[in-house]
């Protein structure tokens, strides 16, 4: 890539685009979602079935890691790899270090890169009545390259972590580690799902930010 196209990838990522006010004013973007908070398991629950790339990527990855849990599985029986007890010990650290542990790390990643791309202040939060752990910016309009940014940086930063773990650790740490990276990838579900809607839109521009009063989250395109 030329430094001419990495200056305008950079500066097109950190560089505000809109405010709300903008969006909501101008003839020239059209508002073509209104997602409540509340309805964001439904939403996410709509988007896995559609198939674009961000969910055949999501699906390809999973279903590739899931084949090398059964590949170790059953060479663990034929071979021995590790003992049982090791076996089970670390299938456990693996599902925590996965589901739980990574939580906090997960959200961080999400607020930082939000920072990153020009956002003014960020919110953590939960909703466990929907089992969600989410980071926002409030009022902050993101374009679809800030938002794939946003939503991507945890299962990559996270996930090149506990590959790396399987590359150099013992056999009962990789073991682990391709459990914690399975389990990673496949929470994170709704960063694809948010992604998948915006691919539903090719060769537009999609913009989207949060209203933490209404909670609601907004989605135009460029007419």
């Amino acid at each position: 890539m030329s430094p001419a196209a990495q200056e305008y990838l950079l500066l097109s990522y950190m560089t505000p685009i809109l405010s709300p006010e903008e969006l909501n004013s101008s003839e020239s973007y059209e508002l073509v979602k209104v997602l409540g908070h509340e309805s964001i398991i439904e939403f996410v629950l709509g988007q896995i079935k559609q198939l674009r790339w961000p969910m055949l990527v999501f699906y390809g990855f999973n279903i590739a890691l899931f084949v090398l849990i059964a590949a170790y599985t059953t060479g663990n029986f034929m071979h021995s790899y590790i003992s049982w007890g090791l076996y089970w010990q670390y299938l456990l650290f693996g599902v925590l270090a996965g589901m739980i542990l990574v939580i906090p790390f997960h959200e961080m990643l999400h607020g930082f890169t939000y920072k990153l791309a020009g956002a003014p202040k960020v919110k953590f939060g939960a909703d466990l009545s929907q089992m969600m752990f989410y980071a926002s910016a409030p009022g902050f309009v993101a374009g679809k390259f800030n938002f794939y940014m946003v939503a991507l940086s945890p299962f990559v930063v996270i996930n090149i972590i506990f590959l790396s773990g399987i590359v150099l650790g013992s056999g009962e740490m990789q073991w682990g580690s391709l459990v914690a990276v399975f389990i990673h990838s496949t929470m994170c579900i709704g960063d694809f799902a948010m992604i998948n809607y915006f691919a539903a839109f090719p060769g537009k521009k999609v913009y989207t930010y949060d209203d933490h009063s209404k909670k609601r989250s907004y989605f135009y395109i460029k007419r």
